[in-house]
């Protein structure tokens, strides 16, 4: 086991073994160091112990003093402040087409909405573990990696081996979600394992898991749109600030913070002759990686929340006013791609998509007074998802009754593993709309386990059917673009159902009063 600091990016002023060294069982006590970015570990103090009992209670007894940093400062309030300074001034331009500012400064009917999301933890539902065995000439692990052949170039660096002279034995994972791309806990135990001299396994216990996590990003963002009198969207500006990925794990100049957070929600399917796009970066000090989805979870849920308010603004059915905007069928190039012949958004697939899953809910067909029906759809991954929540505000404060997803992921080469997959991310996705958030207090993760973090559960899980487009196209991704579509249909069901528009997730009881 392990004890790191709990402050992001804090070391080890100091350590006294005696009393961890008297647990039986408890083998050494020392110090790692902090590692280089790629595989970004937080240094601490290791306990090496004969089994996982001596290890944890000698981990217990180990007295640590830590340096804590400037990150100490750090906190949820402070992170929303900076949101708020940061929007109050123009951002970036990432993307700028026609005039998106006099459009609105012009235009009789406008709509500006706010949206925020939180830090979000991955929650696997194995923690992290690693083993490796170094020897002289070689080194070999046994790690639930998403990303072998970093673990192989990390375990490599802390062996002073070459990388082919490393094997890896890739195990099965319980849960991914992009977290078991990173090789921090591979470093971890490759950099104990060559002080022990022997074969080591680190565990990670579920507080480390929550506490440690490199989390989705917090964003905040702005939307203003323009309509004419007959529906028309005449501008669209999207202002984005957060802490980005690409800022934490890029060198300067090497990859743009800003383009990396839109993702395709940078490609707009919905016609419109002024579209601006700005960010503004927001520091943080907290650890962020790829959570499932990636920026489409924010993206999908900020678009597609926004649309439906388009469309309420401009006294149209949602499903209809989406289809109304995409318009004729047509490919658009990816924003930021460079070019126009990399997967480019089809609107004929997610018109497709939006009408088989509107279908398949009898989106026509009036449900009892207090319950509702949201729509949304999105592009991510190459792939085109659209999702239908209905939900019941009849008893307080809702309840999702049901979810039903359509997906075009090109030939779906295993059928049930699509159903799989899609039915996961939805649960994945519902946690996130429905349930806690990562927040900060003086530097570090305030929440520890499932008592304050909690997750879906079967009993609350509702009933989701999914929808597979046949398709003679070319398989894309389907292990996260269901993610971003579930928040927004939830919430546009909501309003649906009691007029009341939630911008926050996860959703709140106050937005509800």
């Amino acid at each position: 086991m392990i004890a790191r600091c709990p402050v992001f990016e804090g070391k080890v002023a100091s350590f006294d073994a005696r009393k961890a060294k008297a647990v039986r069982g408890v083998r050494d006590v020392f110090e790692i160091k902090t590692s280089g970015r790629g595989a970004s570990t937080t240094g601490g103090v290791a306990v090496l112990a004969e089994d996982s009992w001596a290890a944890i209670e000698g981990r217990k007894a180990l007295e640590v003093k830590w340096e804590e940093g400037a990150a100490a400062k750090e906190s949820s309030e402070e992170l929303r402040n900076q949101f708020l300074a940061n929007a109050a001034k123009p951002g970036g331009v990432l993307r700028n087409e026609g005039d998106a500012n006099a459009a609105l400064e012009a235009a009789s009917k406008k709509v500006e909405a706010i949206y925020e999301l939180p830090f979000a933890a991955h929650v696997c539902m194995e923690p992290m573990n690693c083993t490796v065995h170094i020897r002289p000439d070689s080194a070999e692990a046994w790690v639930p990696s998403q990303g072998p052949q970093w673990a192989q170039a990390v375990i490599a660096e802390a062996a002073k081996l070459p990388p082919e002279k490393v094997t890896v034995h890739t195990t099965l994972m319980g849960g991914g979600f992009g977290r078991r791309y990173q090789a921090d806990f591979v470093m971890e135990a490759a950099q104990v394992a060559k002080i022990a001299g022997k074969p080591v396994m680190v565990l990670w216990t579920r507080e480390d898991d929550m506490q440690h996590d490199f989390y989705r990003p917090a964003s905040y963002h702005r939307l203003q749109g323009a309509l004419d009198n007959d529906g028309k969207l005449l501008a669209y500006k999207h202002f984005q600030t957060s802490t980005s990925i690409a800022a934490k794990w890029s060198q300067k100049g090497e990859n743009d913070p800003g383009m990396g957070e839109f993702g395709t929600g940078a490609t707009i399917p919905y016609t419109t002759p002024n579209i601006r796009i700005e960010y503004t970066l927001a520091h943080s000090s907290a650890p962020r990686a790829w959570w499932r989805s990636v920026e489409h979870s924010s993206s999908g849920f900020v678009m597609e929340s926004f649309v439906d308010e388009l469309a309420h603004a401009a006294g149209e059915d949602p499903l209809a006013f989406r289809l109304k905007l995409i318009g004729d069928s047509r490919k658009i190039p990816q924003f930021g791609e460079g070019r126009e012949d990399y997967h480019p958004l089809d609107t004929a697939r997610l018109k497709g998509v939006l009408q088989l899953a509107a279908e398949k809910a009898g989106w026509n067909k009036p449900l009892p007074k207090g319950q509702g029906r949201g729509i949304a759809g999105f592009y991510s991954f190459f792939s085109y998802v659209a999702a239908v929540a209905e939900v019941s505000a009849s008893s307080a404060p809702y309840d999702v009754k049901r979810i039903i997803c359509a997906v075009d992921c090109g030939r779906a080469v295993n059928p049930n593993g699509v159903l799989a997959q899609v039915e996961s991310a939805a649960i994945y996705a519902l946690t996130a709309t429905v349930k806690d958030a990562i927040t900060v207090e003086g530097g570090r993760v305030v929440q520890s386990n499932f008592n304050d973090y909690a997750m879906i559960r079967m009993n609350e899980a509702p009933p989701i059917e999914v929808y597979i487009v046949p398709s003679t196209e070319a398989p894309t991704g389907i292990g996260e673009p269901t993610v971003p579509v579930v928040a927004p249909a939830i919430c546009n069901a909501i309003f649906n159902a009691t007029g009341k528009r939630l911008r926050r997730l996860p959703i709140r009881r106050e937005d509800l009063a």
